[in-house]
């Protein structure tokens, strides 16, 4: 099973749509998926507890699985606006967009640092400048026995 987490419908199909954190039980059981799509999802709960929101989508991920989180960066965004010149209503703009509130801001050594917590295996770290966003992809390991 794929899934994706987001406030905003996905453009493409494919993945069984989610967008409340709750409703993922009822959706998909623990190890069952094979990839999971964060996308801009993450910022929507508080830092205080990002870890246990990374670890229950962690835990619906299968042995082997693949895991992609989209998120906007805070370093970047603040050095865009800070260097760049960026417009502070461009920067709300990328922050808040269309979707429901922000409760944190992160960066991508905060994601990578719980996946790898998590025991997941860092494949990609892209830096995207056009959306601020950073593009995680990683990997639940195969059980070794």
């Amino acid at each position: 099973m794929k899934i994706i987490l987001s406030h905003s419908p996905p453009s493409a199909g494919g993945h069984h749509w989610i967008q409340d954190l709750s409703a993922m039980d009822s959706i998909v059981e623990n190890s069952e998926a094979t990839e999971i799509i964060v996308d801009s999802f993450l910022s929507s709960f508080g830092y205080q507890n990002i870890g246990s929101v990374v670890g229950k989508i962690i835990s619906k991920l299968r042995a082997g699985g693949k895991l992609v989180i989209y998120e906007n960066d805070i370093d970047l965004l603040s050095h865009q606006y800070s260097k760049t010149g960026m417009d502070i209503q461009d920067m709300n703009s990328l922050m808040f967009g269309d979707t429901s509130a922000i409760a944190c801001v992160l960066n991508t050594e905060v994601i990578i640092d719980l996946l790898q917590q998590a025991g997941l295996q860092i494949e990609e770290k892209l830096i995207n400048n056009d959306t601020m966003q950073s593009i995680i992809t990683a990997r639940r390991k195969r059980n070794e026995n």
